[in-house]
């Protein structure tokens, strides 16, 4: 079933671009903080340390660099919603989850009158305070929020779109850790039916189908 803190499968390529971005920060994080580029290669580290469980010294990067992108380029700047959007994750990873939400709560407010209710950052960053919420074991409002990320990927790209039937897995996902057994299944099947006949090999479809099975298990505890 869903983790809350999930390992990312990382390719050749990923690493090779996580590597290049850590040699230029190498330089960059001595030289004056000046443009979007550098904050962009520092981000790029501290996502590095995070996703390998180094979460302080991801913080240790990015509280400060989270407070220079607010001053120089404002607090509704794309970079400057990244920046906190890593910090607030970082947070919540490393066990703070009260100052990771409040950090993720205010990005998606400024997120949403800014880009709009359904700009795919502002769903991004929805996601991660639904994250938030389920690691601190509120269910129902981590459900509010997936649910709405749904009706606004369906509004906006389709029933069936890969991105909708993503967010449908997240939605499931939830519901089942919450102990919505029958409305996971539901919504579980709900993806597959969707990307019929791609559902025999899609790793979407795969996931579903193994979470049904864990579903249909009456031994089985979220």
């Amino acid at each position: 079933m869903a983790q809350v803190h999930r390992s990312v499968a990382r390719t050749p390529v990923d690493v090779a671009l996580t590597a290049a971005a850590i040699w230029r920060a190498d330089g960059l994080g001595r030289a004056p903080f000046s443009d979007i580029t550098t904050a962009s290669y520092r981000v790029a580290v501290a996502e590095n340390h995070r996703e390998c469980g180094r979460y302080q010294e991801a913080i240790a990067l990015l509280e400060p660099l989270a407070q220079q992108c607010s001053e120089k380029f404002g607090a509704d700047q794309a970079i400057t919603l990244q920046v906190r959007n890593a910090l607030g994750r970082s947070y919540c990873d490393v066990g703070n989850v009260s100052e990771g939400l409040e950090v993720l709560g205010d990005i998606v407010s400024i997120a949403e009158h800014v880009l709009g209710v359904d700009n795919e950052m502002t769903l991004t960053l929805r996601n991660n305070l639904a994250l938030g919420y389920s690691a601190a074991g509120e269910y129902l409002r981590a459900l509010d929020l997936l649910d709405l990320n749904v009706d606004y990927s369906e509004q906006k790209l389709g029933d069936d779109s890969l991105e909708t039937l993503g967010r449908r897995n997240n939605l499931a996902a939830t519901q089942a850790l919450a102990g919505f057994r029958q409305r996971a299944a539901a919504s579980y099947w709900g993806i597959l039916d969707g990307m019929y006949p791609d559902s025999n090999v899609h790793s979407l479809a795969v996931t579903a189908r193994q979470n049904l099975a864990i579903l249909h298990n009456p031994r089985w505890e979220p």
